[in-house]
């Protein structure tokens, strides 16, 4: 029997020895389940280890996605690289925004399989087929080590005699494969999921604060946590500042006694005579009161979480330092994060001057809210990594250019990367400032529903050469009155013709405007000193 096994799964057993964790997952499932064996507890968790042990330190990656007939896209297939992040350019309505919508909705079916069993996510809306279409397609492949990771999200219209089902085998197996290892061992790395759309931009204000205490939620106790709210489009920062305030108050060891006796009172109540007589009667019991006890009962669940969940101070304190590091090395000058009790505040250090969050630049409060949010997450999905930082997994954000200066648009995607060094980056943008910080193999330009390669030699070019060659766009603006001055003045000199009177007169009001410094003024004078000194050489000779 044993010999027959090995002879019809031998292509399982040698790649599970060479180390692929898709089959000595396939090897658990069959021997867990009695799939064309019998079952065997014994092999079940021996390849249950196996294949946990395997997924140590994996990478996380879209490899490519396809839309069909979504939107404005009829038919486009991006394959994304391997190394860095991918940037998407093109002009308001060439479809970027299209597809990490599209990205984002896969990404909730894979989020929705880890947090729950109902496997509910964001599917494709009617309004969203493409005009004249039957259906809507998109297709995302996930790379887990060299793992292929196929998901096919579809929808026909209603009546339609072209009928396309999504797929989500894959996606299912993988899931459960996360699940397994998570409830395993306690140090299994989650992958994280995120979205920050356009109105992550909005202003921090003071209501974010005040309103951080109306959240109810256990959050910051469960590691499933890591993945509440992340594909809605905005890094909250009312999560981020109850999180922050209630993991800075625990490690404050008064705080940390009192939290332990008012779990200690409450399920004191929970065992009282009074309430397990009430709970006895349960069935008996109007909607009202049941409310009421479903109520404290969740209340009492999540002090029993929150219970179970504090380990140290140590803990504590380390997760917030992984938090903090990550937004003093992103923002250079900053330091000393801290809550201020009265009035309740979030303060910052920006050189050498403490300031509340509230009185930071647009720019600065949304890229804080935004390293802030993937940071905490990243702490909840990888509480016992040594550094949670190196997790792993996939950020969309949209327009990330908005509200930063230029200065900051350059250096934010290698920021980005540096700081979370295992996190693919899938960013839409319109500045050629951000480009030219990234490999033209990272780069696509959408335009008319295609896609195309960016030109080569992006990566550290000017901006104004970025502006022309890849987003197609003039570098001056071309109805502009002194752009066509100078337009006009160029044809002249180009043609021999600068010591005319109107040569001169356009010269005399380009130099008033721009200054004889001017580089392409400069560039022009030396032309036409060039073209005296060849004059002069024709004549003596």
């Amino acid at each position: 029997m044993v010999m027959n096994e090995i002879a019809k799964h031998k292509k399982l057993f040698l790649k599970s020895d060479a180390g692929e964790f898709s089959a000595s997952y396939q090897l658990f499932k069959m021997y867990d389940e009695g799939i064309g064996v019998d079952k065997d507890s014994e092999k079940a968790d021996y390849f249950k280890s196996k294949f946990i042990k395997q997924l140590d330190n994996y990478t996380f990656r879209i490899s490519s996605v396809r839309l069909i007939n979504f939107k404005g896209f009829g038919d486009v297939d991006l394959q994304l690289n391997k190394h860095g992040c991918t940037i998407l350019v093109g002009n308001n309505g060439s479809g970027k925004s299209t597809i990490l919508e599209a990205i984002q909705k896969t990404l909730s079916h894979l989020s929705s399989r880890l947090t729950t069993r109902s496997y509910n996510g964001d599917q494709i809306d009617e309004l969203e087929i493409k005009s004249k279409s039957e259906y809507s397609t998109i297709a995302i492949n996930f790379l887990i080590d060299e793992l292929n990771v196929g998901v096919e999200l579809s929808q026909s219209r209603p009546l339609s005699q072209t009928i396309r089902k999504s797929r989500f085998t894959d996606l299912n197996d993988l899931g459960n494969i996360f699940r397994i290892a998570n409830s395993t061992t306690d140090n299994f790395p989650l992958p994280l999921l995120a979205s920050y759309n356009v109105e992550r931009a909005n202003d921090v204000t003071t209501k974010d604060i005040e309103k951080s205490e109306e959240i109810l939620d256990s959050y910051i106790w469960s590691k499933a946590r890591g993945y509440s709210k992340s594909l809605t489009g905005k890094a909250d920062f009312r999560l981020f500042f109850k999180w922050f305030k209630e993991v800075t108050e625990e490690k404050n060891e008064n705080s940390l006694n009192e939290i332990k006796i008012k779990i200690s009172e409450k399920e004191a109540e929970l065992n009282s005579p009074l309430l397990q007589s009430i709970f006895s009667e349960f069935e008996n019991l109007n909607d009202n009161v049941k409310s009421t006890i479903d109520k404290y009962r969740k209340d009492i669940e999540e002090l029993r979480s929150r219970l179970n969940s504090i380990s140290t101070e140590n803990t504590n304190e380390r997760m917030l330092n992984f938090v903090k590091d990550a937004i003093y090395n992103f923002l250079p000058g900053f330091s000393d994060l801290k809550i201020q009790r009265n009035p309740l505040d979030l303060s910052i250090k920006k050189n050498n001057e403490q300031l509340s969050v509230l009185q930071l630049s647009q720019g600065e409060k949304s890229l804080l809210a935004l390293v802030a949010d993937i940071a905490r997450r990243l702490t909840l999905l990888n509480p016992e990594r040594d550094n949670p930082l190196d997790g792993v997994g996939v950020v969309l954000i949209d327009e990330i250019d908005l509200h930063l200066h230029p200065s900051w648009q350059q250096v934010i995607v290698s920021r980005l990367q540096s700081t979370f060094k295992n996190i693919q980056f899938i960013i839409t943008t319109h500045s050629p400032q951000v480009c030219h910080a990234v490999s033209s193999d990272n780069i696509w330009l959408l335009k008319d529903g295609k896609k195309y390669s960016a030109p080569q030699g992006v990566q550290g070019a000017v901006s104004s050469w970025v502006l022309k060659n890849l987003f197609e766009v003039e570098v001056r603006p071309p109805e502009d009155e002194f752009t066509k001055i100078l337009d006009e003045y160029e044809k002249l000199v180009y043609s021999d013709e600068y010591e005319s009177e109107r040569a001169k007169e356009l010269y005399s009001r380009l130099q008033g405007n721009f200054g004889s410094d001017y580089e392409v003024l400069v560039q022009l004078r030396q032309y036409i000193e060039n073209r005296e000194w060849e004059k002069e050489i024709d004549q003596d000779k």
